[in-house]
């Protein structure tokens, strides 16, 4: 397995560790040199379509290449996880073909590097359609990896800790619509929902607490993530067995969170029942975003491409 330092080393100038976004624990967390890629919310293309922005596609190709070769010279010691959000269908103007159309190149390189994909809320339905065809597809719910034996980390997309997501609860069929609403209003305003997301950082911003004593090359920064106190919370109560989908203590020793869906890349941790938890958000693809999130044994970080 290659490590953290030999992929960096691999990649060279193309890849740098994203505002010192990088932690070792103290346990290993995977066995494999896992590479997750965050939101990308493919349109197809024009002036709705975040991800088609400036030379957006071509970096991602680049980093797709990439990927590629390393996959031919790693085979199963390489993963890719897509971490949800890869198509935007609540701004879409119809399904999933025009998107393939739009980008053929892009989304048949994904496809070759066969990835994990982690079903996100703005595709989640491409999980309901085809449960309701009866048909068996590649999306899944949520995703561990394994290390020494154990499931050491949780992958979700993110949208189950997001009040105004969360398509379980009213709150997030209510955001969907409004969603839906915002991404009609781009073909007016191609930039309000930029324009809305500063609005809504400047709230979050005003309400949290800032810890001024934390060093500037703290990986953790100012701030804690919006969704901390969510995912280390689950990973304790799955270490516990206190979750539906129960796992004895021999199955499961959770170590970290790894989401996407705020588009805030972020790497935290905090003490839990003794042991150091963490949570990593892998950023996005959209709106000037190239972020992406990396593991492999003990070592974690958060990498930009280009």
């Amino acid at each position: 397995m290659k490590t953290l330092d030999d992929f960096l080393k691999k990649a060279g100038p193309k890849v740098s560790v994203f505002k010192n976004f990088r932690l070792t624990a103290d346990k290993e967390m995977t066995s494999k040199l896992t590479i997750c890629i965050p939101d990308m919310h493919m349109l197809e293309k024009g002036t709705t379509d975040d991800f088609f922005d400036k030379e957006h596609p071509e970096r991602f190709l680049d980093f797709l290449d990439f990927l590629l070769a390393l996959k031919k010279k790693e085979k199963e010691d390489l993963e890719i996880i897509q971490i949800g959000d890869m198509y935007d269908l609540w701004q879409a103007k119809g399904n999933t073909n025009l998107i393939v159309e739009a980008y053929p190149d892009v989304i048949g390189l994904v496809d070759k590097l066969k990835p994990v994909y982690i079903v996100g809320n703005h595709d989640i339905d491409l999980v309901r359609w085809f449960k309701d065809k009866g048909e068996t597809f590649g999306r899944k719910w949520r995703h561990f990896a394994m290390a020494e034996g154990k499931k050491r980390v949780l992958y979700e997309h993110g949208f189950q800790a997001d009040f105004a997501n969360n398509q379980a609860s009213w709150a997030g069929v209510i955001g969907k619509e409004i969603t839906k609403i915002v991404g009609m209003m781009e073909y007016i305003d191609p930039n309000i929902d930029v324009e809305l997301g500063s609005i809504w950082d400047a709230i979050v911003r005003a309400f949290n607490k800032y810890n001024v004593f934390t060093p500037r090359n703290d990986p953790q920064g100012f701030n804690a993530h919006e969704l901390m106190r969510y995912y280390l919370d689950l990973l304790v109560k799955y270490n516990a067995g206190d979750t539906l989908d129960h796992y004895g203590s021999d199955e499961i020793d959770l170590v970290i969170a790894v989401i996407g869906h705020t588009h805030n890349a972020k790497l935290v941790q905090a003490p839990r029942n003794g042991n150091v938890l963490y949570l990593m958000d892998c950023g996005s693809w959209v709106n000037g975003g190239h972020e992406f999130g990396v593991l492999s044994g003990k070592d974690m970080a958060i990498c930009q491409w280009g």
